[in-house]
This record gives structure tokens, C-alpha cells and sequence, in this order.
């Protein structure tokens, strides 16, 4: 139950992408990144030195951490679209 290969349509080709990510958006993706990175190793330094006992302070500073470096991403971002 093959098919004819003369019957088959050859394959098209894949319509244009049209879109594009704004200019400059890697810096700010990049500066996430590094922002975050940066910001969960303090969080869990104040984490280890502060909450010793490991109920959960821990992982709520590591989580600050993730929190300002993502609000200082969007405030930069932002900022920078005006």
C-alpha cells in the first residue's frame, strides 16, 4: 500500500517569519539572568547565615533574591522603552 511517488506533492517552503524581538531586548534578557543569578547566591548566603535552623528562611531568601533582581529587570526595561 505505498504510494506513487509521482502522486505526492513536492514540499513548499515555510512562509517568512515576520516578526523579530524588540532592538536591545538581549541586553535586558542578559542582565535578568545575571541579576537572578546574583541574586539567589546572596539569598541563600543571608539564608545560611541568618536562618541556621532551615525552616523555610532559606528558601524565602533565595526567593527575595529572585524577586529584586526580577523588579529591577522590568523597572529597567521599562525605563529604558520610554
Amino acid at each position: 500500500m505505498s504510494e506513487d511517488p509521482a502522486s505526492i506533492p513536492p514540499p513548499t517552503n515555510p512562509p517568512p517569519i515576520t516578526w523579530k524581538l524588540p532592538e536591545g531586548i538581549d541586553d535586558h534578557i542578559y542582565s535578568g539572568l545575571i541579576k537572578t543569578s546574583l541574586g539567589v547566591v546572596a539569598g541563600a548566603a543571608v539564608g545560611v547565615l541568618m536562618f541556621r535552623s532551615g525552616n523555610g528562611g532559606r528558601s524565602a531568601s533565595m526567593a527575595a533574591g529572585v524577586g529584586v533582581a526580577l523588579g529591577s529587570t522590568v523597572e529597567r526595561a521599562r525605563a529604558d522603552s520610554k
